[in-house]
């Protein structure tokens, strides 16, 4: 999972990297965290993140500039507004947050963010895959790993192990990143 933390207050990105690779560690979970002082610093990022941090009032670009662009730019990114303004929330609604939370936030909050983030992006991240001349789509919640065979690879889940048609790259690819791991050149495997 890729984090961008976009915050002017230097003590307020570090303490919230801390309480991400707390959380990281904790739930052994891959999780990239990148910080910036500024709007035009995140946007001049061409990464597609799955969570940005962002503080509304910055000296330059503000929070909800750079959400319009971020929105412009990738419209699954999840936006959470982490501000001292609360009055800020209406307006925030433009930009469709994922959440919106005023400083000081606390260690639970951001376990519960992004537990809920996971579990929502498990649900929604269903794979499609060629097997035998058919599509299968395949839960990747039930996949247990995938294995490389050469120019295919063979997806095991809970019930089912399925030959398909793509590549061990080729199948990571279509695979949550936050939850699924390269552990041998020829293995994937579901954290």
């Amino acid at each position: 999972m890729l984090v961008a933390i976009c915050d002017d207050d230097k003590f307020f990105r570090e303490e919230l990297r801390s309480i991400l690779f707390a959380y990281k560690a904790e739930r052994r979970l891959h999780i990239d965290v990148y910080l910036y002082d500024s709007g035009e610093a995140l946007l001049a990022d061409r990464k597609a993140f799955d969570i940005v941090f962002l503080d509304y009032q910055m000296p330059g670009m503000d929070g909800m500039e750079a959400a319009r662009e971020l929105r412009k730019r990738n419209l699954t990114c999840s936006i959470v507004f982490v501000t001292s303004y609360p009055e800020f929330v209406y307006e925030a609604f433009e930009v469709q947050p994922y959440r919106f939370f005023c400083k000081p936030i606390a260690q639970e909050q951001i376990s519960t963010l992004i537990t809920g983030f996971i579990r929502e992006q498990k649900l929604l991240a269903p794979i499609t895959v060629m097997v035998d001349s058919e599509q299968v789509v395949i839960p990747s919640k039930d996949i247990l790993y995938v294995e490389g065979n050469g120019k295919y690879c063979i997806i095991r889940t809970v019930d089912e192990t399925y030959n398909c048609s793509k590549t061990l790259a080729q199948a990571r690819e279509l695979l949550p990143q936050h939850c699924f791991y390269r552990a041998h050149k020829s293995y994937v495997v579901n954290l």
